[in-house]
C-alpha cells in the first residue's frame, strides 16, 4: 500500500492564533493583518521551531537558584558541536548559530532585565486556550515567575521569552511585548491561581534580544480592550479569507 504523500496545509475551521501571532495583528498594516488569518486559518505543516535550544538553556539558567552562567555556556558548547556533527544541514546550522546568539546576547544584558529579585520555575505542561472575542488564543508561557512579601504571602505571575530576532521597529518590537504580557496575565489569572496571588508586575514578555522586560502593569485593561476587539475583528473576517496559493488541505 502505498502511503499517501503528505499535505502542506492544514484548515483549521475556527478561528485561532498564536499570542504571538495577535500580538503581531495588532501592530500590522492592513494588508499583513489578512496574512496572519490566512497564516493562522491555513498553517503550513512543516514549519519547525527555531531557537528551542536556547529557550531552553535560558528557562534552565533562569530555574536555577545559582543562576549560574555555566548553563549557558554549556548550551553553546552543544550548539557548536551540533553544527560541526551536522555540518551538510543548513537548517541545523541558521538555528544553531541563531540560538547561540541568543544566548550570548541574553548574557550580555542580564542586569539590565532587572530579574534578579525574582524567582522562576518551569511550567510542565500546557495551559489551555483562551477565548477572546470568538477566537481560541494559545498562550504558551514559559515561566512561572514568583515573588514573596515579608509576610509570607506567594505573589505569581506567567513569564512568556521573546527569544526571536525580528526585524520589526523598536516601537513595533515593543508594543508586542506589551501585548503579550497581557495575554500572559490572562493566561496567569486562569491557570496560576492556585499557586498564589496573581500579580500584574511578574506577568511579563522577556526580550532576550531587546534586554528588557516588560510586564502587564499599568495599562493592561485598556491593552485588553484592544485585543478583545481584534479578535472580534479576527472572527468576523475569518470565514471570507481564501486558502494560500498551492493550498492542498481539506
Amino acid at each position: 500500500m502505498i502511503a499517501s504523500p503528505k499535505t502542506k496545509y492544514r484548515h483549521n475551521a475556527s478561528p485561532r492564533l498564536s499570542a504571538n501571532q495577535l500580538a503581531e495583528y495588532l501592530t500590522a498594516t492592513s494588508t499583513r493583518r489578512k496574512a496572519i488569518i490566512r497564516e493562522a486559518k491555513f498553517p503550513a505543516t512543516d514549519m519547525v521551531a527555531r531557537y528551542d535550544a536556547a529557550r531552553k538553556a535560558l528557562i534552565k539558567h533562569l530555574c536555577d537558584p545559582t543562576r549560574s552562567h555555566s548553563v549557558l555556556s554549556s548550551a553553546i558548547i552543544d550548539l557548536t558541536q551540533r553544527i560541526d556533527g551536522r555540518p551538510d544541514s543548513t537548517w541545523v546550522k541558521n538555528d544553531s548559530e541563531c540560538s547561540i546568539e541568543a544566548i550570548t546576547n541574553f548574557q550580555k544584558m542580564t542586569n539590565q532585565l532587572g530579574l534578579s529579585a525574582l524567582n522562576f520555575s518551569p511550567l510542565h505542561a500546557r495551559h489551555p486556550h483562551l477565548d477572546i472575542g470568538g477566537v481560541k488564543v494559545s498562550v504558551t508561557l514559559d515561566l512561572i515567575a514568583m515573588r514573596p512579601d515579608k509576610k509570607g504571602k506567594n505573589y505569581v505571575g506567567g513569564a512568556i521569552l521573546l527569544v526571536s530576532k525580528s526585524s520589526a521597529s523598536s516601537k513595533h518590537r515593543e508594543e508586542r511585548c506589551q501585548i503579550s504580557a497581557v495575554l500572559a496575565l490572562q493566561s496567569s489569572e486562569r491557570n496560576l491561581a492556585a499557586s498564589g496571588e496573581v500579580d500584574p508586575k511578574l506577568c511579563m514578555t522577556i526580550d532576550v534580544f531587546g534586554g528588557k522586560a516588560y510586564s502587564a502593569k499599568g495599562n493592561y485593561k485598556r491593552l485588553m480592550g484592544t485585543i478583545h476587539s481584534a479578535c472580534e475583528e479576527i472572527a468576523d473576517r475569518w470565514n471570507s479569507i481564501i486558502p494560500p496559493t498551492g493550498y492542498d488541505g481539506n
